[in-house]
């Protein structure tokens, strides 16, 4: 009886036995999972196919361009985990940018042209707006501070100088030579002169856009009536402005030397004379012959001959355009930006008659040589696309920008209403048709100066202002108002070590 009973006993603990080495262990659950299933929480992309997105924290770090498309692509049934990593995607994708834009026309512009770009390529783009007043600030704080908030944005040619000295700006040579980055029909002949704006040290900081200047308007009518023609030197130009001069009805002309922006109406007569405000080694000469020409012809207009109203001492770019729509001046320098305005009859009835615009617009005077040849020379401002050296993306940045500039971005640019400075864009023949100054603003293109980029430049702008004031007024001969002002640019070069 004992032995059946221990028999018994001994055969279920062997079938206890037997059943539990058939159970699966549970120290390691994860081990008999499929590779392709998601692994624990505290790694939540560790397991995930390399298209599918990351987690927020890092929104684009599981889309580096090299790797596969998403994960939908139909794969060998022999092999259903393989191609994954040993198949590469047509066309890579690159990381989302993000580009600031100050306020007004060219953010509402460059959200539309941004879209097309996206489009075409699947690459996003992000257009963060930022104020007017505080973009310049906001800007510099960033780049400077290492920020990594923006991976493009639209900068003026004055900023770099600043930004590159802080190392705060990175330098386009790298992808433009680069063969494997940079479009094998990129040509930077078609941004001359306007990119040399953005190269500083050899290297290019910017690709350029925006880049305009200003016509001379007449009003055809009172010209044919007495027979003129449009001036083509400052000879010529003075003598239309004292034959339609008739205050206080009508002035000749007008200009503009408001304490903060005299400079900007200036310019045209300064580099039309043929002056400039530093050489090529950054020596100061605004107060040179022509510079002296240039300011005494500017201050003798109202002075001398009277053929400005009395008032131009308030007169900036809103000031100008005023005078022009109500038809109180003949004549005058006036940014390209105001065309629309201008030669719209709904916005500036006093000079339209039957529908039509009585103001034209034409390029600006020049010197005449003694063999009767034409030299012109004239002012404008420049603006462009850099990348800080904190963008989280700086190569897909730069596709965009390339993209941006190019003749196809550049053309959509214009015809959306932005000004290009692609030579090929600003003559495509849809563009012209669309928008016929920009055919003038090509042949102007050549011959175009801004005021020099240095670190210093917005110090130097405030004294220049100060000489055209003085001189305008008559508190100062134009020679000693421009002597003044080199002698001050001078110390200021020097102390920032030009």
């Amino acid at each position: 009886m004992k032995s059946t009973q221990l028999f018994k006993l001994l055969s279920l603990v062997l079938v206890i036995t037997m059943l539990a080495a058939c159970q699966p262990t549970v120290a390691n659950p994860i081990a008999t999972q499929a590779p392709a299933l998601p692994v624990a929480p505290a790694n939540p992309i560790a397991t995930e196919p390399p298209s599918l997105p990351a987690a927020p924290a890092n929104p684009i770090a599981t889309e580096p361009p090299a790797l596969p498309a998403a994960p939908a692509v139909t794969l060998p049934p022999v092999a259903p985990v393989a191609p994954a990593v040993t198949e590469a995607p047509a066309a890579a994708k690159l990381p989302s940018i993000v580009v600031a834009c100050w306020s007004g026309p060219e953010h509402d512009n460059l959200v539309k042209v941004a879209a097309a770009y996206t489009e075409k390529t699947g690459n996003e783009v992000i257009v963060e707006e930022i104020a007017r007043e505080a973009y310049y600030d906001k800007l510099t704080t960033t780049f400077v501070g290492g920020g990594t908030d923006y991976d493009a944005a639209y900068i003026m040619s004055d900023w770099p100088p600043a930004w590159v000295e802080a190392e705060a700006l990175h330098g386009l040579n790298e992808y433009i030579n680069d063969p494997k980055v940079a479009d094998p029909n990129l040509n930077m002949a078609v941004f001359e002169p306007a990119i040399s704006f953005f190269k500083f040290n050899g290297d290019y900081y910017a690709f350029p856009s925006e880049g305009d200047t200003a016509w001379l308007w007449t009003r055809t009518d009172l010209m044919e009536a007495k027979g003129l023609k449009v001036p083509e030197t400052w000879d010529e130009y003075l003598a239309v402005a004292k034959a339609l001069n008739n205050p206080p009805e009508i002035y000749g002309t007008v200009i503009g030397a408001k304490p903060d922006e005299a400079l900007w109406d200036f310019m045209y007569y300064l580099f039309g004379f043929g002056g400039s405000i530093l050489d090529e080694n950054n020596k100061v000469v605004i107060n040179d012959e022509k510079g002296v020409a240039a300011l005494t012809f500017y201050a003798d207009l109202l002075q001398k001959e009277k053929v400005v109203p009395p008032d131009v001492v308030t007169y900036g770019y809103n000031e100008v355009m005023t005078n022009l729509q109500e038809g109180k001046v003949a004549m005058g320098m006036q940014w390209m930006a105001a065309t629309q305005t201008l030669q719209d009859c709904a916005q500036s009835p006093k000079v339209c008659k039957d529908g039509k615009p009585l103001l034209q617009y034409s390029m600006p005077p020049g010197v005449k040589a003694a063999d009767g040849t034409i030299t012109r020379k004239t002012g404008g401002s420049q603006w462009g696309w850099g990348i800080p050296t904190g963008a989280k993306n700086p190569e897909a940045a730069y596709k965009f920008i390339e993209w941006l500039t190019s003749k196809e971005g550049a053309t959509l640019w214009a015809l959306n209403g932005g000004i290009p400075s692609n030579q090929e864009a600003l003559q495509d023949p849809a563009v012209v048709a669309k928008i016929p100054q920009f055919e003038l603003l090509g042949q102007v293109m050549p011959f175009r100066y801004i005021v020099p980029p240095t670190t210093v430049t917005s110090d130097m702008v405030t004294t220049i202002n100060e000489a055209v004031v003085a001189a305008v007024t008559g508190t100062k001969t134009p020679q000693q108002a421009l002597d003044d002002a080199a002698a001050k640019i001078t110390e200021m070069l020097t102390k920032a070590g030009y």
